[in-house]
């Protein structure tokens, strides 16, 4: 009798695996075809690049990107909408570089995140504050002021910033908390680069 009860119990707990597990796609799918979102490659750059997980005053540098994509529970799909896409292709056809957003989806067992990075082609600071002066106006200087000169620090000393974390999406809803916080104790994931102090971490040394 024992024997069996056990047998029931563990079939039990698979079947509601199984069934998280088909919920969860089929929640994946249905945000996907909501959005307009497609699965995308990102190139090589980006994934080896570092980011700032702040839109406002980020006090660390991450990175790369890659490394925090092996961070993340479940499986992993690069997504961007098709509306981005297609700016992106008509930018890359002028012979342009633009900044573009990605989603980075996560499926896990009991939950579907996306974390949606922008993607930053820039070679240096001024030219990343240059594109925010450009939709900020003079509120640039009080917004992003600070941060472009220790992009400039961290560049001068053989970081290469390429992406920014601006957001991620849980049960549908945009979280308020910022990325930058939550990455460091959720998934222990420890930055690069001090941006107030200019100092290395002990990390960066690691992923040379």
């Amino acid at each position: 009798m024992k024997k069996w009860c056990l047998i029931a119990s563990l079939f039990i707990t698979a079947s509601l695996v199984i069934t998280t597990s088909v919920v969860s796609m089929d929640s994946s799918q249905a945000f996907r075809q909501q959005n307009g979102l497609q699965a995308y490659g990102p190139p090589d750059w980006f994934l080896k690049g570092c980011f700032i997980a702040s839109e406002k005053n980020p006090k660390y540098l991450f990175g790369p990107v890659q490394n925090f994509v092996e961070k993340l529970d479940g499986s992993t799909t690069w997504l961007i909408e098709d509306m981005e896409l297609e700016r992106l292709k008509a930018a890359e056809a002028e012979g342009k570089q633009i900044e573009y957003s990605l989603f980075l989806e996560t499926i896990a067992s009991e939950h579907v995140l996306y974390w949606v990075f922008v993607v930053l082609p820039y070679e240096n600071a001024q030219a990343w504050y240059n594109t925010r002066r450009s939709y900020h106006g003079r509120k640039a200087v009080e917004y992003y002021g600070k941060t472009k000169n220790q992009l400039e620090r961290a560049l001068s000393q053989g970081f290469n910033i390429k992406a920014e974390l601006r957001f991620w999406i849980e049960k549908g809803e945009i979280s308020l908390q910022i990325p930058e916080s939550v990455i460091m104790s959720r998934y222990k994931f420890q930055p690069v680069f001090d941006l107030d102090t200019s100092r290395r971490s002990n990390q960066s040394s690691k992923t040379k």
